[in-house]
């Protein structure tokens, strides 16, 4: 565990930067007179950028191995943000947030394949929940920099570019090996949706919940005329809030049909959404609401990654991650897009209509889904792990190593549906 405090340091560091640029593009867009569309593009822009990053990686790390390529993304993300401050246009910014995009997604490669190859069979589990509280704490305290100045200045962003920067530091300074090569299985979204149809439509769907609501959360703060202040309390309430009930809904899920406590998870989340649309947006009562919007929808990620694995045969299972990966992030990309268009057309309610539209369409097609599709057996479904959105290998291997895998007796796809 020493070994891999330097990592922890890193990755702490470059969560910090990252939340508090989050939250700077809309505060400084709100004053430079963008739209909610236009900041809907640049953040759709950003995870494209994730999508391009997972795929180019490996080949850097095969020319130039993990240290200088995490420093060199990790620089480059760094500049990326002071170019923002500089040039304050909605297609300069697409395109530099874009590359941040990329290069955020090679340094969680670069970290995640580091510390899953420094785990030990025993220390994997401990590993994974310092990595989730860093991911989520590290985002949240970000988000609440912004309160010690003002985002229509350089300051913060020289900020947010300082610490992203300084991630670099413990990385090439670390005693540690340089880890092999990442696996290179895979598994494509059509043999995936084959195997467990709703683990994909329901990742899809979840995920592009959650990108809106971890990356439009500012931009709606700032429609409804929220101060700063409120705006930095209202995005960090909505991620503090994806930790609180990670564990216990995942406990509830391995010891009932996990499919039937996901549509019940899905119907809460659905009914907080629809609710807040009621709320008025300028006080505490809609920051609480958003903490417990985010309390019952960000699990949801990790639900759908243990429904899949309930079906997914063993052996396929680090296939199967990178797919689930891939379908989290083609749902977060058309996230931004629609959801600042109903904005657009709807005002700030737009914003929780659209969660509250999505989580029902989600909740009649896992309807559909029971009535053609027996459940798995609560005493043969994998056990449930608690992991952010897009979790890479790091996560994802941890429920490989920690966990018994299912074994069956049968294989489940000759089974009365």
């Amino acid at each position: 565990m020493a070994g891999i405090g330097a990592l922890f340091v890193a990755f702490l560091l470059l969560q910090v930067g990252n939340g508090l640029q989050r939250i700077l593009l809309p505060l400084r867009a709100e004053a430079e007179g963008f739209t909610a569309l236009a900041m809907g593009l640049v953040m759709a822009a950003h995870f494209s950028g994730y999508l391009v990053g997972a795929r180019i990686i490996r080949t850097m790390l095969t020319s130039v191995g993990h240290i200088r390529a995490f420093a060199a993304l990790a620089s480059t993300a760094s500049a990326a943000v002071l170019v923002n401050a500089v040039i304050v246009l909605p297609a300069s910014w697409m395109l530099v947030y874009f590359i941040g995009g990329v290069c955020n997604a090679g340094v969680f490669v670069v970290l995640e394949s580091w510390l899953n190859d420094r785990a030990t069979n025993e220390t994997r589990g401990k590993i994974l929940g310092w990595y989730m509280m860093i991911m989520m704490g590290g985002t949240a305290g970000g988000l609440l920099l912004v309160n010690l100045g003002s985002a229509e200045g350089f300051e913060m962003f020289v900020l947010s570019s300082v610490l992203i920067s300084a991630s670099v530091i413990p990385v090439t300074l670390s005693a540690s090996s340089a880890p092999p090569m990442p696996s290179t299985e895979q598994m494509s979204i059509k043999e995936l949706y084959r195997l467990v149809p709703p683990a994909v439509v329901g990742l899809f769907l979840a995920s592009f919940v959650q990108a809106s609501a971890s990356s439009m959360s500012s931009v709606f703060g700032t429609e409804s005329g929220m101060s700063g202040g409120q705006v930095a309390l209202f995005a960090a309430a909505g991620v503090s809030g994806a930790v609180l009930l990670q564990v216990p809904l995942g406990n509830l899920s391995d010891r009932y049909p996990r499919r039937s406590v996901i549509m019940v998870i899905t119907i809460i989340a659905g009914s907080i959404a629809l609710f807040a649309t009621t709320v008025e947006p300028n006080g505490w009562l809609i920051i609480l609401v958003n903490l417990a919007f985010g309390a019952f929808v960000f699990p949801l990620y990790g639900l759908f990654v243990a429904l899949a694995n309930d079906w997914v045969p063993t052996e396929k299972r680090t296939a199967a991650a990178s797919a689930l990966v891939l379908t989290s992030s083609f749902g977060a990309v058309a996230s931004p897009m629609v959801t600042s268009m109903a904005m657009r057309t709807f005002g700030p309610a737009g914003y929780y209509w659209t969660f509250a539209v999505v989580m029902g369409i989600l909740v009649v097609y896992l309807s559909y889904r029971t009535q053609v599709r027996a459940a798995v057996p609560v005493e043969r479904q994998s056990k449930f792990q608690p992991l952010g959105a897009r979790s890479g290998e790091m996560a994802h291997a941890v429920g490989r190593w920690v966990r018994k895998p299912v074994r069956r007796k049968k294989p489940l796809t000759g089974e009365k549906t």
